[in-house]
């Protein structure tokens, strides 16, 4: 009997401590977890600090004032902060070499911030914008098999379908990060790349991010189409 009952309280004993050791990978499970989903949380919360609506942002402990401009011949309208100016021809054709840059692009005094906004030849609908944004994702894909995918989605301004892409990618000088969008304007396609270092990533992320939610388009229906 001794012998069975020091047997039963072997099993108790390993019984709880497999509970314990159960209990102790479900908790750093849970706080792995948590980790994270932080990060994503402290981004959404960022982001909705961020309004450029308002007359002024704050960047860097400083308010900065926000201007909105007309590009594209008048087609689109975009609200930034007056830091940004048009890029020189001269420094344009050193940082985008090929004959296709983009339409406008503007950069900050480091020329390490940019926005480039890209008008092409390539016939797009509304409707289409998503199969747009999943090639353009295979085509990062394969140029950048290393790049740190950040998020993918999707947004709607002003009636209008937005496609977005948060990529972290390599450089000779470092890592990028950009915030691609892409959209549906005057029958064609929207290509907007905004880019800066990854050391500013914090900063500059959840600005890029409100840039794109203030875009207009005065002069096109939801389908992208010019009104007559």
């Amino acid at each position: 009997m001794n012998g069975l009952k020091f047997l039963d309280e072997k099993i108790i004993a390993l019984r709880n401590e497999m509970r314990e050791q159960e209990k102790h990978e479900l908790a750093q499970k849970e706080a792995a977890l948590q980790q994270e989903l932080e990060p994503q949380q402290e981004n959404q919360q960022t982001s909705q600090q961020v309004d450029l609506t308002q007359d002024f942002v704050k960047i860097n402990e400083l308010n900065i004032p926000v201007i909105s401009q007309s590009v594209l011949k008048g087609n689109m309208i975009i609200r930034m902060p007056k830091l940004f100016s048009i890029m020189a021809k001269e420094l344009a054709s050193l940082k985008y070499p090929s004959e296709r840059r983009p339409n406008v692009i503007y950069t900050d005094e480091t020329s390490t911030i940019n926005l480039a906004l890209n008008l092409t030849d390539y016939p797009l609908r509304e409707s289409e914008v998503v199969d747009f944004q999943e090639n353009m994702i295979e085509v990062l894909e394969q140029a950048h098999p290393s790049a740190k995918w950040l998020d993918t989605g999707m947004m709607e301004v002003q009636g209008k379908t937005i496609a977005f892409i948060e990529v972290i990618t390599p450089a000779i000088d470092g890592e990028i990060f950009n915030l691609m969008f892409f959209a549906a304007l005057d029958g064609q396609t929207l290509i907007g790349t905004f880019n800066c270092m990854e050391g500013d990533l914090e900063t500059w992320r959840p600005i890029a991010k409100a840039m794109v939610e203030t875009l207009q388009f005065p002069s096109n229906d939801k389908n992208g189409v010019r009104k007559a």
